[in-house]
């Protein structure tokens, strides 16, 4: 959360003239719930059978720009599907700038996975619980410094070096 992975992902499928999918707002067009309504439906373990359904689907659409939650890479076969379609990328900020991004603590309490406590606490917790996971994906870019349309750039630059870089072997 934070990072951008919505908006940058939808600006890139633009650039790209690929089709976007946020895993996030299908889960929820799915299952006719916001995400916190989900959260206290059935849990945080709940929401991700859902979200992993989801990444199936969604997952197996040759060449679409794909936005997940941030939690989605925790489970080994969302990351198996998403990176046997494409190139798996890591979008990245410092937890201080999540919180901002997020709308602030109290904006921040309102979410399922930050309530309860320090949101700031929780952000870093959270981004060290996924750590490993995020360190599989094959692209990363933090955004923390960034612009939106500096990011969507460098975003841009990262997969197109890649592909060259396979092209060539490498």
């Amino acid at each position: 959360m934070g990072t951008g992975k919505s908006t940058l992902g939808r600006a890139v499928s633009r650039a790209l003239a690929r089709p976007f999918a946020d895993t996030d707002a299908e889960v929820v067009a799915r299952a006719g719930r916001a995400i916190p309504a989900l959260f206290a439906a059935i849990g945080e373990a709940g929401f991700r059978d859902l979200e992993a359904a989801v990444v199936a689907d969604l997952g197996a659409a040759a060449g679409a720009v794909l936005a997940t939650g941030g939690g989605a890479l925790g489970r080994a076969g969302n990351l198996e599907a998403l990176r046997a379609r494409g190139v798996l990328v890591a979008l990245s900020a410092r937890p201080e700038v999540i919180l901002s991004r997020v709308g602030g603590a109290e904006a921040a309490r309102r979410r399922p996975l930050l309530g309860g406590g320090d949101p700031l606490a929780r952000i870093r917790y959270l981004l060290g619980e996924r750590a490993a996971a995020y360190a599989q994906a094959d692209l990363h870019l933090d955004t923390s410094l960034l612009r939106r349309e500096r990011a969507v750039v460098a975003l841009l630059e990262l997969c197109a070096a890649r592909a060259g870089a396979i092209r060539r072997g490498g």
